[in-house]
């Protein structure tokens, strides 16, 4: 073989004759490194000399895919260079590419980290085989390792060797532009290199400030927004005049409204179909992570906690390199006051994703923690207003560490309020509230680290107290009857966070979360008026941003993962049979992993679960099996539900002889799917937001139209508004 250099650095690979042809006849392999400015060939003796070494490889979780590492070990120390090549196996010359297998040295950071100016992070440097060595850490050329503490020795990768870690906490970056971070290890045996390149994006002191509202529908894929608008829009917007009609509606949902329309792809660093937890770290950092870990990025310790941490690996699970949220950043930064507000447990992922750090989303303890000694924050609180449910993370009794966090939070000036009644006392006047209207009757976990059961709210279904479909799970409120809505909860949290001048300016996070929850369990009544309560918290923030001069208010409504919902035409089912629980219809289908049993009701053909077939039954018949048979693709018409009390939550009933003509939808599992996410923007900057982009670009848009001058982009989107002539979709 000769080494080929087709360029005149290593930015250009050689090409590597990678194997002999032959099995039968081995050949010595040569390989190459970049020696001065040409490519140089390593002899099999040099090969051999390497074998002597006695160092090896092993593989660990992916941390970087950039042009890896040529790691040439031996007693001459031969240097480590930078270049993209395919990976072969030499004799004793170990060649690594980052995609198979770890580098001696790494920065756990992943290769398109972005960050905002200013915004810090942790810097972990990894160092695996090695225990000792003179560390270098430069920025565009500056020596920055006096930031860095270490080596600390620990176990990486769980395979019972001594490792190296260096680490450097709470490091920003404030030049804009393009950097490159570089690390350097020189031991006895060589000397190890790293690099990240990080784009930077600037962030200066704006000249006034704006607010945001970011809506997250959990798990609100089109099809669910479609659903959500399909079954209260429907309803009569007069008297015998049906809101839906001849293909067109009088009044779209309130994010329907917004002017600018984008659609975000949402993969995480290690998985094709994501969590909660990679998701609000993209929507509240930028940056990709890990299934389960929220605001950090993996390290070599996260095999010590696994899927599930306990009171024994929790220390693993806290030591990832964290990384500021936009909330955090807003507020250490600007003064910004902060508002999440969940209809889950305030411990959920979603949630947490924007005031806590940690390589594990069930840490519920540790994430209640934070939310009032936050990290990135000196230790104060991050929100100054947080609502939701899970009040049992606040217990003392259950609490692993016997912390009283509801007379924490009340020290720190937070009004607690634990019912709707109570939050309507709240007003402008209360600059902290604490709002949690659910709590488990449990006990703690056997981990340790949280409850044994959580206490998400209930839904929007139930708190309206409507009745559950035949094949719907029946609610229970747990003693904690007087749940707010959420646009109930968004007003006051509007309220608080602008004060009384209503000139504060705040970073307010909205999640509608049983959209997700409630699909999990192919619930449709249960999600679907979760996209309605949804959509009037939205209508809230649009009513109050519309009533202020200037507009300095960008609100952003989005969903951070997918389920598998789908709409399937309308059903005509009376609810006698809809609301039926007596049903003895069973299917079981057995096959090699096991056995699948379900029961059918008599809502099935509005409401098809991810067990039950659909297809051919004969004589041009399509559906599921059923004790009747209802064509809903061929059905023609529309939904004809019925809002009797006027409160924009149609009641799914018969009533006066309309009601009974429902939508009709189909699950194919019971988790989370991929497509594409729809998103819908408003207010100063909201241009920023259309077309096709990844996720984790919704908090450097946010960031940018703080930051800048939009004054031409927002008078581009007033001209699309406000000009007569150009097409409009009906009842938008």
């Amino acid at each position: 073989m000769t080494c080929v250099a087709p360029g005149p650095s290593p930015a250009s690979p050689p090409r590597w004759a990678t194997s002999p042809k032959s099995a039968a006849a081995p050949t010595p392999f040569w390989s190459c490194a970049w020696s001065g400015n040409r490519w140089k060939k390593l002899s099999p003796e040099l090969a051999a000399d390497e074998a002597r070494s006695g160092l090896k490889a092993r593989p660990t979780r992916l941390l970087d895919k950039r042009p890896p590492q040529v790691i040439v070990v031996s007693r001459l120390g031969v240097q480590m260079t930078s270049f993209k090549f395919r990976a072969i196996w030499l004799p004793a010359v170990l060649i690594w590419t980052g995609l198979a297998h770890a580098q001696l040295l790494s920065i756990a950071l992943p290769e398109r980290t972005r960050l905002l100016e200013d915004q810090r992070l942790d810097l972990v440097i990894e160092a695996r085989n090695l225990t000792s060595g003179a560390l270098t850490v430069t920025v565009n050329g500056v020596d920055i390792t006096k930031q860095f503490a270490g080596p600390t020795l620990v176990d990486l990768d769980c395979n019972t060797t001594r490792d190296a870690v260096w680490r450097a906490e709470m490091v920003s970056f404030n030049t804009p532009g393009w950097i490159r971070l570089e690390a350097r290890l020189a031991t006895s045996q060589g000397t190890f290199r790293d690099v990240r390149d990080i784009l930077v994006q600037p962030f200066p002191r704006p000249a006034s400030f704006k607010n945001v509202i970011l809506y997250i529908g959990d798990g609100m894929t089109e099809p669910w927004r479609d659903a959500g608008r399909i079954v209260s829009r429907s309803v009569e917007s007069a008297p015998g005049v049906p809101g839906l009609r001849e293909g067109f509606y009088d009044r779209l949902l309130e994010m329907d409204r917004m002017p600018i329309s984008g659609a975000i792809m949402h993969h995480s660093l290690d998985k094709l179909i994501p969590d909660s937890a990679p998701t609000a770290t993209a929507l509240a950092t930028g940056n990709k992570t890990f299934d389960g870990g929220l605001g950090v990025f993996p390290d070599g310790t996260d095999c010590a906690f696994g899927s599930a941490s306990d009171a024994s690996t929790l220390p693993y699970a806290l030591d990832n390199p964290r990384i500021e949220t936009i909330a955090e950043y807003l507020k250490r930064r600007f003064g910004y006051r902060v508002g999440i507000v969940t209809t889950a447990s305030v411990a959920d992922a979603t949630p947490a994703g924007f005031g806590a750090h940690t390589g594990d989303r069930d840490t519920a303890f540790e994430i209640v923690r934070q939310y009032l000694e936050n990290p990135f924050l000196g230790g104060q609180p991050v929100a100054d207003v947080l609502m939701g449910g899970g009040g049992e993370s606040f217990e003392s009794a259950i609490r692993a560490d016997k912390r009283d966090m509801w007379a924490e939070f009340a020290a720190k000036g937070y009004k607690i309020v634990k019912t709707a009644t109570e939050l309507r006392g709240v007003s402008s006047s209360d600059r902290r509230v604490l709002g949690i209207f659910k709590t488990a009757q449990t006990t703690i976990h056997s981990s340790g680290v949280r409850a044994a059961s959580t206490a998400h709210m209930n839904v929007a279904y139930d708190k309206l107290r409507l009745t559950r479909p035949g094949s719907e799970s029946l609610p229970s409120f747990g003693g904690w009857e007087d749940q707010p809505f959420l646009d109930q909860m968004t007003q006051k949290a509007i309220e608080v966070l602008a004060g009384p001048d209503g000139k504060q300016p705040f970073f307010l996070m909205v999640e509608g979360a049983s959209i997700d929850k409630q699909s999990h369990s192919n619930h449709f009544a249960g999600a679907a008026w979760d996209v309605i309560e949804l959509d009037k918290a939205v209508g809230v923030g649009r009513a109050w941003a519309a009533a202020r001069r200037p507009r300095d208010t960008l609100m952003v409504v989005t969903a951070d993962h997918g389920q598998s919902m789908v709409i399937i035409g309308v059903a005509d089912i009376p609810d006698a049979d809809y609301f039926d629980r007596t049903s003895n219809l069973r299917m079981s289908v057995s096959s090699p992993i096991g056995t699948h049993t379900a029961t059918i009701y008599k809502d099935v053909n509005a409401n098809v679960r991810a067990m039950i077939p659909y297809g051919s039954m004969g004589s041009g018949r399509t559906g599921p099996p059923a004790e009747t048979y209802v064509d809903a693709y061929g059905t023609f018409g529309f939904p004809d539900y019925i809002d009797a009390n006027g409160d924009g939550y149609p009641e799914n009933r018969e009533i006066g002889g309309k009601g009974r003509k429902r939508l009709a939808v189909g699950f194919r599992t019971g988790n989370h799917t991929y497509e594409t996410l729809p998103l819908s923007a408003e207010g100063p900057g909201a241009l920023l937001f259309t077309g096709y982009f990844d996720q984790t670009e919704v908090p450097l848009k946010i960031a940018a139209a703080i930051a800048a001058d939009t004054s031409e982009l927002d008078a581009v989107v007033d001209k699309l508004i406000y000009t007569g002539w150009l097409p409009r979709t009906p009842g938008k």
